[in-house]
């Protein structure tokens, strides 16, 4: 799973004071079941770029509560929150609704779908709204899974670009029936950095680890890379996700 992630930070005009994401996470197949509340806890400890504003360490809260409204969909509420030189700030959440029409399910192919509207308050001033579109694509063969996210989001207010695609793929492997090691790769193609121009895109390269703790509860936790001088310079993420009836 990684949606969104979300990739609300990597913009063609960034907001002064949001680097990455708050949701830095690869959509899979796990929803909430029918009548089932879920939630969410994400960090992320990030580093900007030198070509940012706003130097030094963002710390980042993401809160989510999910509600499994049917056996293949879930909607949920996100909060997000930062610290940044010893203040704390409110920067806005989401609403969304997940469709997976099977998941735990055996075979090759997996789909699935995740709408949000987004409202994002950065700390350094400024805010945007912007709705996002997520299909969500699997291809699992023996031990190895590959996740594909080519999200779009759409702009409403806060940004030049009407539009920014930003893809993300996951390809993860199985230590053992609890535990997997995976790369996660996150990426923006707009038509301010002319959709292919690979130089120009804030892109971020994670090592990830995911443990299954038990049937209701499910850690991971990644450490990002950039690969170009306008990404962050590195970050930390960590996800913690349970569930009760």
């Amino acid at each position: 799973m990684y949606k969104k992630f979300l990739l609300i930070a990597f913009m063609s005009h960034p907001l002064i004071g949001l680097g990455a994401p708050f949701e830095i996470k690869v959509h899979d197949e796990l929803i909430a079941s029918e009548n089932e509340n879920a939630y969410e806890f994400e960090t992320n400890l990030h580093q900007k770029s030198n070509s940012e504003p706003l130097q030094g360490t963002f710390f980042q809260t993401r809160l989510e509560y999910a509600r499994g409204i049917s056996s293949a969909s879930e909607v949920s509420i996100n909060g997000f929150a930062s610290v940044y030189n010893g203040n704390t700030y409110l920067n806005g959440g989401k609403l969304a609704y997940m469709y997976i029409p099977e998941h735990d399910e055996s075979g090759i192919f997996h789909y699935g779908i995740k709408n949000e509207i987004n409202y994002i308050k950065a700390v350094g001033g400024g805010s945007q709204t912007f709705i996002e579109v997520t299909p969500i694509l699997a291809f699992q063969l023996s031990k190895w899974r590959l996740s594909l996210n080519p999200s779009l989001d759409i702009y409403l207010s806060g940004n030049t670009e009407n539009y920014v695609l930003a893809p993300s793929t996951k390809l993860q492997y199985e230590l053992s029936k609890t535990a997997y090691i995976s790369t996660e790769y996150y990426s923006e193609l707009s038509p301010a950095n002319h959709l292919g121009s690979f130089s120009q895109r804030p892109d971020m390269l994670y090592l990830v680890f995911d443990k299954i703790i038990d049937k209701k509860s499910n850690l991971n936790f990644g450490i990002g890379q950039s690969t170009h001088s306008n990404s962050d310079k590195w970050a930390l993420k960590l996800i913690y996700a349970f569930s009760f009836d």
